[in-house]
């Protein structure tokens, strides 16, 4: 008899349905299928032999027709998983081939099985957990604007007392390490905890941190029905376990377009504080999320409690930038507003880690930075005791004293970005744009105001004046000379600042250039003139000189190289940049002083 579905047995039950005339058909059926062979045959040798001829070179065409479209359509999708395949077993298991992209099969296999993926944990983890998934995050993009998302939006994941739930890096092709055809997925992939460690990966909270007040999203009475309650806030959780633990049935939704248009919250005319305080509320009041998120009312009313929420992203008709915190947020003063609780947040601080690959690749690389000592380290400084050295305003000695072990005590590091930035640069003259979020703040001696917009003139594609696209090119994309005389500027007010100043010899004798460019001719004769006409001791250029061990650490080089900035005593950036702005954040929260962030 027929199945009722394709994976139903036959049984007698289902036979005693089938009512006589549909037994009869069923009946018919097999007589028809078993004769079927022969009547075909017969159709075809009917009439003469040229009907016959003819009758058989149209069914020949036709299943080569057939044949044909089937190959046309299979073809490219069996060429990517032969290609795929054979790609992947060209890497080693340990992914130590430069060669080729990284598996990542140890740290992946790792993440699956972190503690906190595990239902049966008490509140607020486990089935009856609290989580939120931003799947409005920015995707294929230069990594350190994913970073700045990634990491406001797990600040406001523990400020809810929810979960934060992260993804994979997804690589934007052209920034890929490797050639597009040697992709094992599109997009590349890269897991978070190779690129970073702490909370937001899933690591463990360290020893202090508490969950947010109960009291701001639940009663005494449901956290009784709930279980135990943690000490700790819940942890991240990967994406893979949030499919389990939060299946589409237990998720209230919520678009960025139920709040961010101009008849709405109106974000673009908010201040970040209040963008962060309003979805924080959303997050944590039931009522309210209810009362703001139309998109998906009917859903919503579905769904019992609120323990699972995803947040999704506007369509791009609507809006071009569907994030939670949008560029137009990070690319103005606007962010500011969240810097205070940001730098003390438990994700942005001391919760905020190196990876293991990160950290494997720097002790790799770290001889680059003290290779012109004979002696392998940096003797202690013999500090004056008369000299003229100014007090914070906590009397402590500004003068930030080297470790011996340290050798990152006298590098000065500079960010000279190349290659895409002549179009970018015209782009933020052409809109008058601000420094890049952290990159704003007016403590920083080198503070930029945009100059007065070209009169008349709406900001635009070529409306700008070409006096102030010199101004912006002098900041974006300095020339040979404004390269060196800034790097000149920014060791000599260092060293006078921090009181190394007036020896024979200058303090920071240790120059690392980060650069995507790789022309040996230019980098050399820039190198030469550092070496010759300001006396450095050693320069250091990333693209040429830092080495990576295996592809792992080749896929994480922008991180490797963010990292050995935020180290060095002293870091020179370009201000529009959000690898620079991410590299400030990490040395403002580790301490570093103003006079030791620079920009041209």
């Amino acid at each position: 008899m027929p199945k009722n579905s394709y994976h139903e047995a036959d049984t007698e039950a289902n036979e005693s349905l089938l009512s006589h005339s549909e037994g009869s058909r069923h009946i018919r059926s097999q007589s028809w299928s078993n004769a079927k062979r022969p009547y075909v045959l017969a159709i075809l040798l009917s009439g003469n032999r040229r009907r016959v001829l003819i009758k058989i070179f149209l069914v020949l065409f036709a299943f080569s027709l057939g044949f044909v479209a089937l190959i046309s359509f299979f073809k490219p999708r069996i060429s990517l998983v032969l290609e795929n395949s054979e790609t992947w077993k060209k890497q080693t298991p340990d992914d130590t081939d430069l060669a080729f992209p990284p598996h990542y099969t140890a740290l992946r296999t790792r993440i699956k099985n972190l503690p906190q993926h595990n239902t049966s944990l008490p509140f607020p983890e486990g089935r009856n957990g609290r989580y939120v998934k931003f799947s409005s995050q920015i995707s294929q993009l230069g990594w350190n604007n994913v970073l700045n998302e990634i990491l406001l939006n797990s600040h406001l994941a523990y400020r809810s007392n929810r979960a934060y739930v992260f993804t994979e890096y997804d690589w934007k092709p052209d920034y890929y390490p490797w050639a597009e055809d040697l992709m094992y997925e599109k997009p590349a992939k890269t897991p978070l905890m190779a690129l970073m460690s702490g909370p937001v990966t899933g690591g463990p909270w360290y020893d202090g941190v508490k969950p947010a007040p109960a009291a701001a999203f639940t009663t005494p009475k449901e956290l009784k029905e709930l279980g135990q309650v943690s000490d700790a806030p819940p942890r991240s959780v990967a994406h893979t376990y949030w499919e389990e633990v939060c299946p589409l049935h237990k998720r209230k939704i919520i678009s960025t377009s139920d709040v961010k248009p101009w008849h709405k919250f109106n974000t673009n005319e908010r201040d970040g504080k209040e963008i962060f305080e309003y979805w924080l509320r959303l997050l944590t009041d039931p009522k309210f999320f209810d009362e703001i998120a139309l998109s998906h009312l009917e859903h919503n009313k579905k769904v019992k409690g609120d323990g699972c929420i995803e947040i999704l992203p506007a369509p791009r008709s609507e809006d071009n930038f569907p994030q939670v915190f949008d560029l137009w947020m990070w690319g103005c003063e606007r962010v500011l507003g969240l810097w205070d609780e940001f730098k003390n947040s438990p994700i942005a601080s001391v919760g905020l880690g190196t990876s293991e690959v990160v950290e494997r690749c720097i002790k790799r690389n770290l001889h680059l930075f003290s290779r012109h000592r004979k002696s392998g380290s940096n003797p202690p400084l013999k500090v004056d005791a008369d000299s003229d050295v100014e007090l914070d305003v906590d009397d402590l000695d500004r003068r930030q004293t080297a470790d011996s072990e340290d050798p990152f005590a006298r590098v000065l590091a500079v960010h000279i970005r190349r290659g895409d930035y002549k179009a970018a640069c015209q782009d933020l003259a052409d809109y008058n744009s601000t420094y890049y979020s952290w990159n704003q703040f007016s403590f920083f001696p080198d503070h930029f105001a945009p100059p007065p917009y070209t009169p008349g003139k709406e900001k635009g594609s070529g409306n700008q004046s070409p006096e102030n696209v010199k101004i912006y090119n002098s900041h974006c994309l300095a020339d040979d000379g404004a390269i060196v005389k800034k790097v000149r500027a920014g060791r000599n007010d260092w060293e006078k600042e921090t009181g190394h100043a007036g020896g024979k010899e200058h303090y920071l004798d240790t120059l690392f250039l980060l650069t995507n460019e790789r022309d040996m001719e230019w980098l050399g004769k820039l190198k030469k003139e550092f070496i010759e006409e300001d006396g450095w001791k050693n320069v250091v250029i990333s693209s040429l000189e830092i080495v990576y061990g295996d592809a792992q650490e080749k896929d994480v080089g922008m991180a490797v190289d963010m990292d050995l900035a935020r180290r060095a005593a002293v870091f020179i950036g370009n201000g529009f940049s959000s690898f620079t702005s991410n590299i400030i954040h990490r040395r403002l929260v580790d301490g570093k002083i103003p006079m030791s962030i620079r920009f041209f």
